[in-house]
């Protein structure tokens, strides 16, 4: 495994009586299957990516805590998992153990209630290569971000795509309103510990493991389609995004790319 390790510590604070009371049920998401990935790709000329700066860093382990104060320490007897923002926004995943997150809740900073509780299991399931896989390929929900009443979460197990017959690391849309899924990207573009929404109705994502090959990705945020994508060293680790740069921290490098409009 290539992954920069990361110690998740979470402390999750319930919520009051009465908030808890008014946490909806959670909304069981329908989940069409992964999609094939993409096996052969001619990039764009001129490339939607191209790279600033690449330069090496060690290996280091990073700890990311989140203290939770606007939701309930468990969901259907599931406890906390992961909690990350987006501005006001939180986002807190739910699960038995570290590789299973199958509820997302979200809650807005400052304001009384929950906004929604989904249950992704459906998008979570894969189909093992072997019985013994079968603990291993679970999909589980690992980031997620919303814009114009659309919510993007990324699933994806940890371990080789074989495992699942390649269909791992994907990226969904659900319309917030109908809770409806609107698209599925292809298999093996997101397995990154995050991904960013970007300029130009974009997502930038990554995806990589041992012995599979290492990409960035550019994706259509209108309909999940792969725009572009960037062959990198090792395994992204953590995207994000300022103006048009974007800095991709895989397992050994550092990058800075630059997108074209």
């Amino acid at each position: 495994m290539r992954w920069l390790p990361i110690v998740v510590t979470i402390a999750a604070v319930a919520a009051s009586a009465a908030v808890a009371a008014d946490a909806p049920a959670p909304v069981a998401i329908p989940g069409p299957p992964f999609r094939p990935e993409v096996t052969s790709f001619v990039r764009p000329s001129p490339p939607q990516l191209e790279v600033v700066s690449d330069v090496g860093h060690p290996v280091v382990t990073t700890t990311r805590s989140a203290v939770v104060s606007g939701g309930p320490a468990e969901i259907a007897g599931e406890g906390v998992l992961d909690a990350f923002r987006q501005g006001p926004l939180w986002f807190v995943t739910y699960g038995r153990d570290g590789a299973s997150a199958r509820y997302l809740l979200s809650f807005r900073e400052g304001r009384p209630g929950i906004r929604y509780v989904l249950d992704l299991n459906a998008l979570a399931r894969t189909t093992a290569a072997t019985p013994s896989d079968s603990e291993l390929v679970y999909a589980q929900v690992r980031w997620a971000r919303e814009a114009d009443g659309v919510l993007y979460v990324q699933n994806a197990h940890l371990t080789y795509a074989s495992s699942s017959r390649m269909r791992n690391g994907a990226i969904t849309a659900i319309d917030l309103r109908t809770k409806r899924v609107l698209w599925r990207s292809p298999s093996l573009v997101a397995n990154a510990g995050t991904f960013v929404l970007a300029p130009g109705n974009r997502i930038v994502t990554g995806y990589g493991f041992t012995a599979e090959p290492d990409f960035v990705y550019v994706l259509d945020r209108g309909s999940g389609a792969v725009l572009d994508r960037l062959p990198v060293r090792d395994a992204p680790e953590r995207i994000t995004r300022r103006g048009d740069e974007v800095r991709v921290e895989t397992y050994s490098r550092s990058l800075v790319l630059r997108l074209r409009s």
